[in-house]
């Protein structure tokens, strides 16, 4: 194929060729544009480094931290090593000549005055070679206000194969709370400064929190505590224990430390729990991982306000003949055994939210596929090199975060959140790459 260029003389008079084969210029214009796409690329490959810099302010003082150390932890697949310097006149610290290699990610922390300040998952590449992070020291509020509680939900769940059948089950609590303030949050609890803590009603036991080095409880005070600050956005909170069922009922209520927007309750459909309180609307019936819960949502209509107690007992209706239900014995405990015995599996609380959050206010059926994308149990399905794959797609998009919100191209709430939901997640990865490792 040809295509006519129209004759013309340049200034030397020198005719120009009339024929010229497309395929040649479009040759030509490809490897221009291949030229123009790699040119960033090779130069970065060409240098090859990169840099984490930043300042230190103390804000309690509103003045820049003169020689403090700042350390740099540099995570490699085969090797963890670290380095550290100190903050110039100007509070400015720097790490250079680091690699731009997407298989290594960064921590750089600070401790100052024993509370540690610290940046996770760090990644240098041709898109951001360099990365600036600040430190804001004893900058915290304390605005109860700022906090409130968007969702607090409840799961009943079979007790431990172990247990003994005594009318015990598992009770899973998720909480999505959200610090409205710039700064992050942090209270008084007795003696010690805390991020923050949620009442658990009395008579818990066995308490598991899903975050080990965040949450703990105070069994004096009765009180779910998080031992860091809250950061500003939003947080997931979630913690597991032991409860009975006394007199018939499992009485989960508990006076709110925060407002709260919403409760919501998953009872398994096999065993007749209900609410007792007239805050619940009529329940849906979702098929979650292969179990049917009727689902009960709170239909107040503004929050409930800190420091009111609410009701969140359920009573156990034990049918009309005689106190029990078909084909079961008259003991409640291995009643709540046999009924609860496949109530949930893995991953409940992401499908079950994932599927709240998507059909709420629908109509269901039984035939609803519940399945959720977010679970992150199809990890375990992949070999070490697929996992290693999916570590650096996970640093690479941190990284872009990290790019876009340096450019202002993307909110400073929105980055902080997806930021922290990819940063959960490779945490996640990384564990079940650990846990391969040493299997």
């Amino acid at each position: 194929m040809y295509t006519n260029v129209s004759s013309y003389s340049n200034s030397k008079g020198n005719s120009q060729i009339h024929n010229v084969p497309m395929w040649w210029m479009l040759s030509l214009l490809a490897i221009a544009l291949t030229f123009l796409f790699l040119l960033p690329t090779l130069y970065a490959q060409t240098t090859g480094r990169g840099d984490i810099q930043g300042t230190v302010i103390d804000r309690k003082q509103d003045k820049l931290l003169v020689a403090q150390t700042v350390t740099l932890t540099i995570h490699r697949a085969d090797a963890v090593e670290s380095q550290g310097t100190t903050t110039d006149e100007n509070g400015n610290y720097r790490f250079e000549n680091l690699p731009l290699d997407p298989s290594v990610h960064y921590t750089v922390s600070t401790v100052h005055e024993g509370t540690g300040y610290t940046e996770k998952d760090l990644v240098l590449s041709t898109w951001a070679p360099n990365i600036k992070i600040d430190f804001e020291i004893g900058a915290f509020t304390d605005d109860r206000t700022q906090i409130r509680v968007k969702s607090h939900s409840f799961v009943i769940a079979p007790p431990p194969p172990d247990h003994a059948p005594d009318g015990a089950v598992t009770v899973i609590e998720a909480v999505e709370i959200e610090n409205r303030s710039d700064l992050p949050f942090r209270t008084a609890h007795g003696t010690r400064t805390i991020g923050l803590h949620l009442t658990l009603p009395k008579g818990t036991e066995g308490f598991q929190p899903h975050q080990s080095t965040e949450l703990t409880i105070n069994p004096a005070t009765n009180q779910a505590i998080r031992t860091t600050p809250l950061p500003p956005g939003e947080t997931q909170l979630g913690y597991t224990y032991i409860f009975h069922v006394e007199k018939n009922r499992l009485d989960l209520s508990r006076r709110l430390n925060f407002a709260t927007e919403q409760f919501v309750c998953f009872v398994p459909e096999s065993i007749n729990f209900v609410p007792r309180a007239k805050i619940f609307g009529t329940p849906t019936r979702e098929q979650i991982h292969g179990n049917f819960y009727l689902i009960y949502q709170s239909t107040a209509p503004k929050a409930f306000e800190a420091g009111t107690t609410v009701d969140l007992s359920l009573n156990v209706n034990m049918g009309p003949a005689g106190g029990t239900l078909p084909g079961q014995t008259s003991n409640l405990g291995q009643l709540i055994l046999i009924a609860v015995a496949a109530a949930l599996t893995g991953g409940f609380f992401v499908a079950a939210l994932f599927k709240l959050r998507t059909a709420n206010n629908r109509p269901t059926t039984d035939t609803d596929d519940t399945s959720s994308p977010l679970d992150a149990g199809w990890l375990r399905k992949l070999n070490s090199d697929d996992l290693e794959h999916v570590r650096v797609a996970r640093l690479e998009f941190i990284t872009h975060l990290d790019d876009k919100h340096e450019k202002q191209e993307i909110s400073e709430r929105v980055y902080k959140r997806l930021r922290r939901e990819q940063t959960e997640r490779l945490t996640t990865l990384l564990e079940e790459q650990q846990r391969g490792n040493n299997a």
